[in-house]
């Protein structure tokens, strides 16, 4: 098979098989109830028509399956928009004449993204004769349509993946039929009256006004897919569109943006603040706005000062406390029984926040001692099962919750957050809404500050203490986040700008004829260059080195914890973020590699097992039992006590865990990471890798993230048209957040 055909079964995947299997169970459900109801009353005026009319069930089926495809995609919405006066396309598909409209032709090829893969496939080792125009989606068609038989016989596929794509065809097929030369309005209305879409503008027609407060009723919403006609008449280009969402997504979005108004009409007490002389208007404005609001956003690129502006809130809650007569100038904040929480989406976030907050209150020589920042599922209590332990009828008991990194919440976990919130208490999120949006579905930070009814308790900061006027970081992040990127400007950067460096790399032009010894020259020159890569890592090698001469010494704790902040410390010098986990540029390589590297440097045992002396790991998924969380970096080392034994050490704590503790599929070596990781993180060097191999992947928002976790250095190892494509590829997440205020 050709790597064309293995590429294009891969497009295939199996994720969409548990939406199709679950859309025909609702389907099942639905026929047994109207059968059953059938039995008890065989008078009852049923429309059987409609549940037994086959088109009604594809066309559930379809949108089912796109919306499923979507969420898995980060977007919590599907859109279709018809514009006034739009003029439809017509083509032959096999001797037909067909009139499709955009908006049909975007669900047709939605729905047929896996199949047309293939086709393309075979368009690329085959001469298709009888199609004139292979790109358009009228020509695919043609093929899906009249060559069906053939394409599948030309491919290796397993039963089971042969019964996915049949299985997909046949409601690809029934789509089509389906749409072909139907008007939007007569669309709308076969939405309208299948009994599994939900219209959340139900009860208007029955209000003369609506508002959040009685649309939307959840109580009255239970279908699996929820729909939302509107009319923009009123606009310059008058469009007319439907949005559809899965009903657990709407659901939250409508949860969140109910609890959010909420929060904002509740009145709170204002705390006295003394506003420090150096801060700029926009932190005065900052405070004053968390201050006075129940809801506040205070977002701002690295260095803006949003721990430092929200330094002051904490301060004056201190003296609050103070005021009330405990006596004891030197308060602890606990966030378990008082008034102030600390959260974050990822350990490490919640850890860097922490530190920064605490420095930020150092500086003002105010004696207060922070309790530890927790990472959001933590604070809310979501353990195995993923429900959270407190929610609105179990409040957080916290006067004050400050979540940075908001960035990356996404649309549930937005909403068991503020769902938890008492009444009366302040919710304060810090974040940056240029950078990546969350691994979760949903855009929440990026949402809230576009809401028109939000501006009000919006406060952006833009002067950074980072990176000065002069900084190339800063100027790259800046250049790198304009609407429209200008690429001959970065480029004349990066050449210039000592800070700034981009080094080309090889890539594989691989076609059936690419002898193998070209690959091998093109690998080898690109382990050429992570062999340099790897020398920025030699102080932590030198350090780990010394370690493996003198272990640590488990029974002095305090010798344990200085020793791993120092080492932390020294391996934050450097840090390699690729786009990806695949292909020579993604971690998963560059890791191997280093690995190698390592144990060879040291002299160390060649084995099978993956622990060795030095390998620095990160934990992938929360463990509550070991307290360790996603994001959190750990050093594996010998001890003292047994020099066989290895344990893995991590900040912050006096004791290490052994090696046999740790489930590997949860642990990382984490000489590169992913970008995604990154967040929240700081280095004071950073090495971006990604190439062509990685275009699905790549937006402005990844390299952005990526630029700004560097304090004093950026090398870019890419290709110049993946980077190119990376800047001018600005991150799209079709969410539904604002249709609910």
């Amino acid at each position: 098979m050709s790597n064309n055909n293995n590429k294009s079964r891969a497009a295939i995947g199996l994720q969409e098989s548990w939406a199709s299997n679950i859309s025909d169970y609702f389907l099942l459900r639905r026929q047994q109830t109207y059968s059953a109801y059938k039995v008890i009353d065989a008078t009852a005026n049923t429309d059987s028509k409609q549940v037994d009319k086959e088109e009604s069930s594809h066309l559930f089926s379809a949108l089912f399956i796109m919306l499923a495809t979507h969420l898995e995609e980060g977007h919590t919405v599907l859109t279709i928009e018809v514009a006034e006066n739009e003029k439809p396309l017509q083509g032959q598909i096999n001797g037909e004449l067909v009139t499709l409209y955009a908006w049909q032709q975007q669900l047709l090829v939605m729905l047929a993204t896996p199949i047309l893969a293939l086709i393309d496939a075979q368009i690329d080792t085959q001469q298709e004769d009888d199609v004139t125009d292979e790109s358009s989606l009228f020509g695919l068609l043609h093929i899906l349509f009249g060559k069906r038989a053939q394409i599948w016989a030309q491919l290796a596929l397993s039963n089971h993946e042969k019964e996915i794509l049949v299985k997909r065809f046949d409601t690809v097929a029934a789509l089509y039929q389906l749409l072909k030369n139907t008007e939007f309005a007569a669309f709308i209305e076969l939405i309208h009256n299948h009994a599994l879409f939900a219209n959340v503008n139900a009860d208007d027609a029955n209000t003369e006004a609506s508002n959040s407060e009685n649309k939307n009723s959840l109580s009255k919403i239970k279908q699996p897919i929820v729909y939302q006609a509107s009319n923009n008449e009123k606009e310059k280009n008058p469009k007319i569109s439907l949005t559809f969402w899965l009903h657990r997504a709407w659901q939250a979005e409508f949860n969140l943006a109910k609890k959010i108004n909420t929060i904002l009409n509740q009145q709170i007490k204002p705390l006295t603040i003394a506003i420090p002389e150096n801060l700029h208007e926009h932190q005065i404005r900052a405070i004053d706005v968390a201050n006075n609001s129940a809801f506040s956003i205070i977002t701002g690129g690295p260095g803006t000062g949003k721990t430092y502006t929200v330094a002051q809130l904490v301060i004056a809650l201190q003296q609050a406390v103070e005021s009330r007569g405990d006596g004891d100038k030197s308060v602890r904040f606990s966030t378990d029984s008082a008034s102030l929480a600390l959260a974050a989406p990822t350990g490490k976030a919640a850890q860097r926040m922490q530190e920064s907050l605490q420095a930020a209150i150092d500086a003002a020589d105010i004696d207060i001692q922070l309790q530890e920042a927790k990472t959001i599922h933590r604070l809310l209590g979501i353990g195995r099962t993923g429900k959270p332990r407190y929610d609105a009828n179990n409040p957080l008991g916290e006067d004050i919750i400050i979540v940075d990194e908001a960035s990356m919440l996404g649309v549930e976990l937005a909403n068991y957050l503020v769902s938890a919130v008492k009444p009366g208490a302040r919710l304060i999120l810090l974040g940056d809404a240029n950078q990546l949006a969350a691994v979760d579905a949903g855009a929440v930070l990026a949402d809230l500050c576009r809401i028109a009814r939000l501006q009000p308790i919006h406060v952006e900061l833009t002067e950074s203490r980072r990176f000065s006027a002069d900084s190339g970081i800063g100027k790259l992040a800046y250049q790198i986040n304009k609407a429209e990127a200008d690429t001959q400007a970065i480029w004349q950067l990066l050449r210039q700008d000592k800070a700034l460096n981009f080094q080309y790399v090889n890539i594989f032009q691989a076609t059936m004829n690419t002898l193998s010894k070209d690959k091998i020259k093109n690998s080898l020159s690109n382990n050429k260059i992570i062999s340099k890569v790897s020398k920025n890592y030699s102080n932590y090698l030198a350090k780990v080195t010394i370690l493996l001469k003198n272990p640590i010494e488990k029974s002095m704790p305090e010798s344990v914890k200085g020793t791993i902040t120092s080492l932390m410390q020294t391996f934050n010098q450097f840090r390699v973020l690729t786009a990806g986990h695949n292909g020579e540029w993604g971690d998963h390589y560059i890791n191997n590699y280093l690995t190698q590297w390592h144990i060879t440097e040291l002299k160390l045992p060649l084995g099978q097992n993956t622990w060795f002396h030095g390998r620095p790991i990160m934990v992938l998924q929360n463990n509550y039992e070991l307290g360790l969380f996603n994001g959190d970096i750990g050093f594996c080392l010998q001890t003292s006590d047994d020099r066989s034994r290895l344990e893995v050490f991590f900040e912050n704590k006096t004791q290490g865990i052994a090696v046999n503790l740790l489930n590997e599929e949860v642990i990382a070596t984490a000489y590169a990471m992913t970008i995604h990781k990154s967040q929240g993180s700081e280095f004071d060097h950073v090495a971006i890798t990604f190439d062509n191999s990685h275009a699905r992947l790549l937006s402005k928002e990844l390299i952005y993230t990526a630029v700004t976790r560097a304090k004093n250095q950026v090398t870019i190892y890419s290709t110049k048209h993946a980077f190119e494509k990376a800047i001018q590829t600005p991150t799209e997440r079709h969410t539904g957040l604002a249709l609910q205020f």
